[in-house]
């Protein structure tokens, strides 16, 4: 298998893979910590009154918020690996999936 030139198509398309990729994994943590946010440690610190009552009332907000990150971090793998398909397509035609 010999690749081909990578010309500067190929060097925007990797730059955008490298986007989805960093996006995938700042969003995969911005769920990570919506979600332990919202379903262990807040509950915890108003249950052990070391926060007011009104910020159990808060957790509620990290549910929205971790669903979406979660959509999102979904979305931008789907991205990647869809780009990262076609680039290895076009960088080797003769290796077909």
């Amino acid at each position: 298998m010999d690749p081909r030139f990578i010309g500067p198509d190929q060097w925007g398309q990797v730059s955008r893979l490298l986007l989805y990729l960093v996006l995938f994994a700042a969003l995969a943590l911005d769920a990570a910590f919506a979600f332990l946010l919202g379903q262990a440690i807040v509950p915890s610190l108003v249950e052990n009154e070391l926060a007011p009552p009104l910020l159990g009332r808060l957790r509620w907000l990290y549910l929205p918020l971790f669903a979406l990150a979660l959509a999102l971090t979904g979305y931008a793998l789907a991205r990647a690996l869809l780009l990262a398909v076609l680039l290895s397509q076009q960088l080797y035609p003769r290796f077909a999936l």
